[in-house]
């Protein structure tokens, strides 16, 4: 995924991005030599030898998509880069296989067995920023703790990679093909009435990974849980009632991650909570539609808002007006996220809440906190696109405990037991408006048939 051309105009985008970064950073009055990208080091369970699964600094993945800690690439301000591959041989564990890759064609690639080889090859290089979450080596390399990650000179390697290239964007389509046949799966599934547990095992054989592979936890779960918005327990007993069913999964090629959602409704469920999730699916559609180069996603955002209040005053959930709903922030209570985020190396990509290269994050509106782009909608970021209507019940409690007539209480308690609706796809932004990236790998549909 992402041909030799492709990548060789991606790496001109990275070294052209790396150079701007070095020259805010010298202007902001801290000047680098150049920059280590570190894939990073592994981390131990607490009190334990044994590692946590490991994920490369993304910042170093963006230059190659390399498994495996202690890799690193040299980059020397108006040079060129050089790539570290770190090889052990040991009876203890295997390195990892090298991907089939245009990267090791197109970069100068040198490979050592044993780290303090690597020291030694690298030499001192104390003018020079260190990317990584490895201080140690960093210190061993004579590169002092400021200059880890310093923030002028993170801020603008963060802010451009908000930007996707066209080798990146086919990494992603390419991410979204292969989640599409664990969600054909687990639809599948779905009408059959699996358990969580058997469905999530269903989604990692239908995309040959295992779980630590995925690029976030896998969300599969039915009924009530649904409404637990970051839920990961997979209960093994057959569902019940098992009216409802959400699923939010990605997958990812050569580094690069998808992040989609699809809810389902079953036969037995109430009536009214099928309607809901139509008309979230036609929400989520319209929202898409509205996507495009200048939008202000604060904007995108308030009109998801609007839209999941004007559903919940359809239904009957809310009793006012929605505009009363909008002005009391009662949508707040069943819609608590913001409508997306960028999506690239990282499932909740960098970049988002800056406004500006040299800025480290900006303001969020003070209405939506947790929102987790405030950024420009510009052509070539991929940002998801993911309104969420939920039956939570710690939001809900004061205003049940107030026993508030805006809430038609009767009617929370018949939807309630069904959890929620998600509706999430990866847009990518073009110049002409937008593209859909997941459309034409996974079904938009509440029926699991």
């Amino acid at each position: 995924m992402g041909g030799a051309e492709d990548y060789s105009a991606h790496l001109a985008a990275v070294r052209a991005a790396t150079e701007d970064a070095l020259a805010r950073s010298e202007a902001a009055g801290h000047p680098f030599a150049g920059i280590v990208f570190h894939s990073g080091c592994g981390i131990l369970y607490h009190a334990d030898d044994q590692e946590a699964p490991f994920r490369a600094v993304p910042h170093f993945k963006r230059w190659v998509p390399l498994v495996g800690p202690g890799h690193a690439l040299v980059y020397p301000r108006g040079g060129e880069p050089t790539l570290w591959l770190y090889r052990p041989i040991s009876f203890w564990e295997q390195p990892h296989p090298l991907p089939a890759h245009p990267a090791f064609e197109q970069l100068t690639v040198r490979e050592v067995q044993e780290p303090d080889v690597l020291l030694k090859e690298l030499g001192q290089l104390p003018g020079y920023a260190y990317v990584g979450n490895d201080e140690e080596f960093a210190d061993a390399l004579g590169i002092p703790e400021e200059a880890c990650e310093p923030q002028p000179l993170m801020s603008v390697l963060d802010w451009h990679r908000a930007t996707k290239t066209p080798y990146e964007v086919e990494c992603l389509r390419g991410a979204g093909e292969l989640a599409g046949h664990g969600h054909a799966a687990v639809r599948a599934g779905v009408a059959e009435g699996l358990s969580e547990r058997q469905l999530h095992q269903r989604y990692l054989e239908a995309i040959g990974a295992l779980a630590h592979e995925t690029p976030y936890p896998n969300i599969v779960c039915w009924d009530e849980a649904s409404a637990v918005l970051h839920y990961t327990a997979k209960r093994r007993g057959a569902p019940s009632p098992g009216h409802s069913f959400l699923i939010d999964a990605g997958a990812e090629i050569n580094g690069y991650a998808s992040d989609i959602t699809r809810s389902y409704v079953r036969p037995g469920a109430p009536a009214g909570f099928r309607e809901l999730a139509e008309r979230m699916y036609a929400l989520q559609d319209e929202l898409v539609q509205a996507v495009g180069p200048g939008k202000a996603f604060v904007d995108l955002h308030e009109l998801s808002y609007r839209g999941v209040g004007q559903i919940l005053c359809d239904l009957g959930v809310l009793t006012v007006s929605p505009e009363e709903a909008y002005a009391r922030d009662l949508t707040f209570a069943f819609y608590p996220h913001g409508l997306g985020h960028h999506l690239g190396l990282q499932v909740h990509d960098v970049g988002g809440l800056q406004t500006r290269p040299e800025e480290e994050l900006g303001e969020r509106p003070e209405r939506f906190p947790h929102l987790r782009t405030v950024r420009p909608v510009e052509a070539g970021q991929v940002i998801t696109v993911e309104p969420g209507l939920y039956f939570i019940e710690p939001l809900l409690a004061p205003y049940r405990a107030a026993q508030d007539p805006a809430f038609d209480w009767g009617r929370v308690d018949e939807l309630a037991p069904c959890g929620g609706v998600r509706v999430e796809d990866d847009v990518h932004v073009t110049a002409e408006g937008r593209e859909n990236l997941t459309r034409p790998f996974v079904v938009a549909t509440a029926s699991p048939k």
